[in-house]
C-alpha cells in the first residue's frame, strides 16, 4: 500500500507547471469580490520561509528538518483532535507514510482573539499591513505545503477543514484522506459541513 501511495504521490507531484498557469489564469478571471483591504491567497507558489517564523510556531507545530525531508505535509484535521490521543496516532501515521515530508499540524492559539487577529495579520512579511481572514491565514500555510493529508471527525469534515482540502485540490497540492491505515487520493472537491453545522456539531459533543 505504501509504495502504491508513494508511486500515486510521484506522479501528481510530477505535473506539469502549466496546470498551475492554468489555475492561476482562471483565478485571476474571477471578478473581484473582496475589499481592497483583504489579501487574496487563490494562489499557488507561497513560500513557508515568507512567514514570520516567530508567528507560525503560535499556531502551528512544524516538524520539516531540510537534512531529513524534501518538503512539508499539511495536516489538516478538526480541532476537536487538538493534543489528543487520536491526533499523535494520526501523525505517527502520516511520519509512517511520508517520511520525506515533516508535518505542519495546527495548534491552539494561547491567546485572546484580538491578539490572533493582529497576528494573522502581521504572518506574511509582504502583506503590506492588509486584513488577512482566518481562513485565508489557513490557505497561505497550505499552499507553501507540497502535500496535505486529512481526516474526518465523526465521519464529518468540518467547514475549516474542507476549505484547506478544496484550496490544497484547487492548486494541484496531492491530497490524501486518512481513513484508518490507508491513505486514499482525494483528486475532487469535498462537501463539508458550513460553519453553523460544524459550530453546532461541536457544541454537542
Amino acid at each position: 500500500m505504501k509504495s502504491e501511495v508513494k508511486f500515486i504521490l510521484l506522479i501528481m507531484t510530477a505535473l506539469p507547471m502549466v496546470h498551475f498557469t492554468i489555475v492561476l489564469t482562471l483565478l485571476n478571471q474571477v471578478p473581484e469580490t473582496a475589499e481592497a483591504t483583504t489579501i487574496e491567497t487563490n494562489s499557488a507558489g507561497f513560500d513557508y520561509n515568507d512567514f514570520d517564523q516567530r508567528i507560525l510556531e503560535k499556531f502551528f507545530d512544524d516538524e520539516y528538518d531540510k537534512h531529513e525531508h524534501d518538503g512539508r505535509v499539511f495536516y489538516s484535521h478538526s480541532k476537536m483532535k487538538y493534543g489528543t490521543d487520536d491526533e499523535k496516532a494520526e501523525k505517527e501515521q502520516i511520519r509512517n507514510m511520508f517520511s520525506d515530508f515533516g508535518i505542519v499540524s495546527p495548534k491552539f492559539y494561547k491567546g485572546n482573539h484580538e491578539k490572533m487577529i493582529d497576528e494573522m495579520d502581521k504572518l506574511y512579511k509582504h502583506n503590506d499591513g492588509k486584513r488577512i481572514e482566518e481562513m485565508e491565514f489557513y490557505k497561505m500555510i497550505v499552499g507553501s505545503c507540497q502535500m496535505l493529508v486529512y481526516s474526518k471527525w465523526e465521519d464529518e469534515i468540518p467547514s475549516g477543514v474542507a476549505i484547506e482540502i478544496n484550496h490544497a485540490i484547487d492548486i494541484g497540492i496531492p491530497v490524501f484522506e486518512l481513513i484508518g491505515d490507508e491513505f486514499i487520493p482525494q483528486k475532487v472537491h469535498v462537501q463539508g459541513l458550513s460553519h453553523k453545522e460544524t459550530i453546532k456539531m461541536y457544541d454537542e459533543d
